[in-house]
């Protein structure tokens, strides 16, 4: 005893040892990354800042040029005025109240030839003018709409103005390409040690190169705020390799550190998952015992009861007799198959061979099913409807262990679906292979469940809150017996209410040779 708690206790101190530790390694080199991290970010943060500042000045104190050099009244030659500022514009609208263009109040740059000049002037004017906020805008203050029309992007700058009681409005459409082309080559220099883009609002390259955030380190953004505001400047350290470095070396720290730790933590995971799983084994199996013995103690009564009559003579008439004698008989094979279920589940625990395969017909081997199963059907006054394809093809199979998984199939139902009053089977051929379907008007198993029901042992949730006793190995040989056979189950809950078991097998070579 007193050795056991000794060893207990030094494994408990060698555990906190190597958490400290490990606690202790963790947060050096976490805070000594998030510093430097912090450091790069704030960095990289001022450096697309001041881009973005720079961009964007350049642009607004072009247009707002341009914006002075055009009077209203006599009204200048827009080209003219376009040149002499050097203004990136791709064209220039001088609008009325009404929003319509006033004479000579339109110019193109020379870029757009005359008939895409035209077409632009017609869809501006039509779908583009009307949903600008020009009646909002202030005397003399510049506003500005970065949008989209058609798929393009565009990027519109504008003021209002008052000439006596007329007001007129000034609509630049810059010269994107202007932009992506000469202005930002201007401001991401190619030699810089950070690498440059510029991304739109669907995170699309606009210009730069494309790069991952993987391999490019920590990526910051910075929008637009007066011109293009749909676009974003990223920036990202160009020295990948450093950071993969820091982060190697970090992965190291954290590998030695933390591999006492690992040993010590797997060890006992180990060792307390195996006492969980021999625990669970241990009450599934206690429960199995008590649910199989409460199985065989039901019929063993009914038998000994209707025996016992029959030897004293209790019987008023021969019929009453007969009646016993179907009780005791109907008993002895729920008997018998329920101790099939447990010798042939520990055999195949045991990993021995229970099978005699042949080729067989499976419709003869269901309808034997079906007639073993009538009584219990009337029993519990539940009906059956059979659908059994009679032209299917000769099927490799073991006739008493498909006969039992189709019993142990039907019981299911009957025993957990007695509210339904009723069962379909269907037997069809679907390719290569034979589908059999059971279904039942029950509650249904919960979906979460479905994969456990084949479990040995298990029983679903709702059943067990019922006073329905049972072993829970029936749908574990079933889906053995399928799997045996080279096909499988499932389970599935039908679109109103109940459950519908599938069990296929695969078409025998020679069947599938001959129908070649």
């Amino acid at each position: 005893m007193h050795r056991l708690i000794l060893v207990n206790a030094l494994i408990f101190a060698v555990l906190a040892s190597a958490i400290g530790l490990a606690y202790y390694g963790y947060s050096y080199t976490n805070e000594m990354s998030t510093r430097e991290r912090a450091i790069i970010l704030d960095t990289m943060q001022d450096l697309a800042e001041e881009k973005v500042i720079g961009i964007e000045s350049q642009l607004v104190d072009s247009e707002n040029k341009l914006f002075a050099a055009i009077d209203l009244e006599p009204l200048p030659d827009l080209e003219t005025a376009r040149r002499s500022q050097s203004a990136a514009v791709q064209s220039i609208f001088v609008l009325d109240e009404h929003l319509e263009v006033v004479p000579g109040g339109y110019a193109s740059s020379p870029r757009r030839d005359r008939e895409a000049g035209i077409a632009f002037r017609k869809m501006f004017l039509s779908s583009i003018a009307p949903t600008l906020p020009l009646r909002e805008l202030e005397l003399d203050v510049r506003g500005h709409v970065h949008t989209t029309w058609n798929g393009l992007p565009y990027l519109f700058s504008f003021v209002r103005r008052m000439v006596g009681d007329r007001t007129y409005y000034i609509v630049l459409e810059a010269d994107l390409s202007h932009l992506i082309g000469v202005v930002f080559p201007q401001y991401f220099a190619v030699r810089s040690p950070r690498l440059y883009q510029v991304i739109d609002d669907r995170g699309e390259l606009v210009y730069g190169f494309d790069f991952k955030d993987a391999s490019a380190g920590v990526v910051v953004e910075q929008p637009f705020v007066d011109t293009v505001d749909l676009w974003r400047v990223r920036v990202a350290q160009r020295d990948a390799g450093g950071q993969a470095a820091r982060g190697r070396r970090k992965a190291i720290d954290f590998i030695l550190i933390g591999l006492s730790l690992s040993v010590i933590l797997a060890g006992l995971g180990i060792l307390a998952l195996a006492m969980r799983r021999e625990k669970r084994a241990n009450e599934l199996k206690s429960e199995f015992i008590s649910n199989v013995s409460h199985e065989l103690k039901t019929p063993l009564s009914i038998i000994s009861m209707f025996g016992e009559m029959l030897a004293l003579g209790r019987i008023k008439s021969p019929a009453q007799a007969t009646e016993y004698a179907e009780i005791i008989w109907r008993e002895s094979v729920r008997l018998a198959r329920l101790i099939d279920n447990v010798l042939d589940f520990a055999k195949i625990e045991r990993g021995v061979d229970v099978y005699e395969f042949a080729e067989g017909d499976v419709g003869e081997v269901v309808s034997r099913a079906l007639e073993l199963s009538v009584h219990r059907l009337q029993k519990a006054e539940m009906t059956i409807e059979s659908d059994l394809d009679p032209d299917l093809p000769p099927v490799r199979i073991d006739a008493n262990a498909f006969t039992l998984a189709v019993l142990n199939l039907i019981d299911n139902a009957i025993k957990y679906a007695p509210e339904g009053k009723k069962i379909a089977i269907r037997l069809h051929r679907d390719g290569d292979q034979v589908n059999l379907t059971v279904r039942d008007w029950g509650p249904g198993i919960d979906p979460e469940e479905h994969e456990r029901i084949f479990e040995r042992f298990y029983r679903a949730r709702a059943v067990r809150l019922k006073p329905i006793r049972g072993s829970g190995i029936g749908l574990a040989l079933v889906e053995h017996i399928a799997l045996a056979h080279g096909g499988g189950v499932s389970i599935e809950n039908a679109s109103d209410h109940g459950a519908i078991f599938k069990l296929w097998l695969p078409v025998a070579r020679t069947s599938r040779a001959h129908a070649a």
